[in-house]
């Protein structure tokens, strides 16, 4: 049986989001932004710079104006490997 080998397409790692859930509704004008990747991963949430806990666990506030808002979580390893997620939140006072 052949071996299985990892395409250039496939990312090394995952970033999970688990909160908040895209197209969401709020009304406040914070948001908290969780989620988990690799414990060694460089991770940004709108260019804010946030380093994962011990399980690789992380979040971040973001500010948002009223309407939707674009949140981008990206995740990256010193090897260049990079995944990211990008998540809508309405902001409804």
């Amino acid at each position: 049986m052949p071996e299985a080998t990892a395409t250039s397409d496939v990312p090394a790692f995952s970033l999970t989001v688990t909160s908040p859930v895209t197209e969401s509704v709020v009304s406040t004008p914070t948001v908290t932004v969780t989620g988990q990747t690799r414990v060694d991963a460089a991770v940004s949430v709108n260019n804010d710079f946030v380093t994962p806990d011990e399980n690789g666990n992380f979040s971040d506030v973001v500010t948002l104006t009223e309407g939707p808002n674009e949140i981008d979580v990206v995740a990256s390893d010193a090897s260049g490997d990079q995944v990211s997620k990008v998540l809508t939140v309405i902001y409804a006072p």
